[in-house]
């Protein structure tokens, strides 16, 4: 009994302190309204004017604001009864738009916490022409630094654009293009004066590339600008096979693809290790089954196929090697099957591991 009113005595004794610490503080305003804010004019700021009415000194712990486009500054030294302090909070409208309401949470030695909250509409800077080629290469803008085309069938040529600006005082001339052979564009030379805007075409021709799945090529522009002659431009595009749609009674009469798994984890390997597995299917329809092509995402695996053609319910294996040098910790890495079967033309194989650090001794 006399352990449990000794607690109970520290307890009020601990009340009566808080309550001796705590402070009453009021706000001109809790809530301020910017109205409209212009993008371009920056950031906005705001001081909540606050005054002590209480009998202790008023002391901010934290002052925490709901988004980081909101920097609240406030009175670091504690403010004595009667006199005033502030919470200033700056409003950042970069890259933001239309109407926003956020707040700041004040806590100290008041009664509870404090929500200030600040609300408005941002207008955006209006867009200029730097904005609409946003990519730098020297003394050219680009609006993109890439050509990507999508999906181009392995039969087809697909047109793609490389859209330039030139901001400068001189004009630059594109003497030359250098390229792989199924890339193609317009002749040089091409000039670009001031101010001027410019659009290339991008000519790719998936027959004469060959690979199937995403290609990424380079073409190199070679200027007389003299911040950087030559620019690297690259073109990507997913080149499928060209399957025609087929009814459901033709489907039926295709070859299928069936494979016993899709998936191999060779759980825990040494660094170096050569791990080997096979994937085994089956074409399981009523046509030849064609194995166009297997492609890796990485030098590290390898793939072995017996031959390209299967007939109906002729069986097939794909012998996939993992190479561990180099890796270290879980590793992923895909094998991509491209076939004829419309209802697969793509099959994608995975290979995992954990290829474990060498000891130190």
């Amino acid at each position: 009994m006399k352990a449990l009113s000794l607690i109970l005595s520290f307890l009020a004794l601990s009340m009566m302190v808080n309550a001796q610490n705590t402070t009453t503080v009021e706000f001109e305003k809790y809530i301020h309204d910017y109205g409209n804010i212009h993008e371009e004019n920056g950031p906005a700021s705001f001081d909540f004017k606050f005054k002590n009415v209480g009998k202790t000194k008023y002391i901010i712990d934290t002052v925490v604001a709901s988004c980081g486009c909101t920097t609240p500054a406030y009175s670091r030294d504690p403010v004595k009864p009667g006199k005033t302090g502030f919470i200033r909070a700056t409003y950042d409208p970069t890259n933001l738009r239309g109407p926003f309401s956020k707040t700041i949470t004040v806590k100290g030695n008041s009664k509870g916490k404090i929500t200030l909250t600040l609300k408005g509409n941002v207008f955006p800077r209006p867009r200029t022409v730097l904005d609409d080629y946003p990519a730098v290469l020297g003394a050219l803008r680009f609006k993109v630094n890439n050509v990507v085309l999508g999906e181009v069938f392995e039969n087809e040529i697909d047109t793609g654009f490389m859209e330039i600006m030139n901001p400068g005082k001189t004009p630059i001339t594109i003497s030359s293009i250098r390229m792989p052979d199924c890339i193609r564009t317009q002749r040089t030379p091409i000039t670009i004066n001031p101010g001027e805007k410019k659009t290339i075409e991008v000519y790719f021709s998936a027959f004469i590339n060959k690979d199937l799945g995403y290609v990424f090529e380079r073409i190199y522009l070679q200027t007389d600008d003299a911040v950087m002659p030559e620019k690297e431009i690259i073109v990507v595009a997913n080149v499928k096979k060209n399957i025609k749609i087929l009814t459901e009674e033709e489907l039926k009469n295709t070859g299928r693809i069936i494979f016993d798994k899709k998936e191999v984890d060779f759980k825990t390997v040494s660094p170096g290790e050569i791990k080997t597995t096979e994937f085994r299917f089956m074409n399981v329809g009523e046509d030849q089954l064609v194995i166009y092509e297997t492609k890796t995402d990485c030098s590290c695996t390898a793939t072995t196929l017996g031959k390209m053609r299967y007939e109906p319910r002729e069986e097939g294996k794909i012998r996939v090697t993992f190479n561990s040098k180099g890796k270290k910790g879980n590793v992923q890495q895909s094998v991509t099957i491209t076939t004829n079967d419309p209802n697969n033309p793509e099959v994608f194989l995975l290979i995992r591991a954990h290829v474990i650090e060498p000891s130190k001794e």
